[in-house]
């Protein structure tokens, strides 16, 4: 085992317990200890078991609420959530590349949604996918959208202002704002606006 790796180790006890510890107590230690190394971020609540990678890529509006089992993964480039925003149990953003993940304000995420800036190239036969690198794309979720449970958002997808994508939806393409949004692949079924 080489030395850099054990002395890191009383570091990731620290973080293990940190992370795991439930109640409020927990929330507000994540709160002060984990402010001071994101990108933006003072005033949120992250619940027990939630996983982080790339803290200093993370920013967190005020009031944002992450709850347990969560993973949020931003080695490369930026993940921000705007304020009022609240991440159900099991929700796993990830911002790969140079492409960004941006949520706007006030945006409620059921529980299981997925949403991830990179995808697999498949251009090739005669090699495995997994050998033919990734592409990247950002996605942005636009204020006052609401995400229903179990939803996958793909690469390069932007969610207009105001939007609902129902539960279970696959969502490939954009979809206006004020779009009521449902299905694999997900497509817009009503607008919200009166009289449309």
């Amino acid at each position: 085992m080489r030395i850099d790796s054990v002395l890191r180790m009383p570091l990731e006890l620290l973080k293990v317990f940190l992370f795991a510890l439930p109640g409020r107590l927990g929330v507000f230690l994540r709160r002060q200890c984990c402010s001071p190394f994101l990108a933006a971020g003072d005033r949120f609540d992250m619940e027990s078991g939630v996983a982080i990678l790339g803290m200093k890529n993370l920013s967190l509006g005020r009031n944002v609420v992450i709850e347990s089992r969560c993973t949020l993964l931003c080695p490369n480039a930026p993940l921000a959530l705007g304020e009022n925003c609240y991440l159900n149990k099991n929700v796993r953003l990830g911002s790969n590349g140079t492409a960004e993940l941006r949520i706007g304000a006030n945006v409620m995420i059921g529980p299981n949604v997925v949403m991830d800036t990179s995808r697999h190239n498949d251009a090739r036969a005669d090699i495995p996918m997994r050998e033919q690198g990734m592409t990247y794309a950002p996605i942005t979720i636009e204020d006052d959208v609401w995400i229903g449970a179990n939803v996958v958002i793909t690469s390069g997808v932007n969610i207009g202002h105001g939007s609902i994508i129902g539960a279970g939806a696959v969502v490939v393409r954009d979809i206006p704002p004020f779009s009521v949004a449902v299905g694999v692949p997900c497509r817009v079924v009503r607008k919200r606006l009166d009289g449309e």
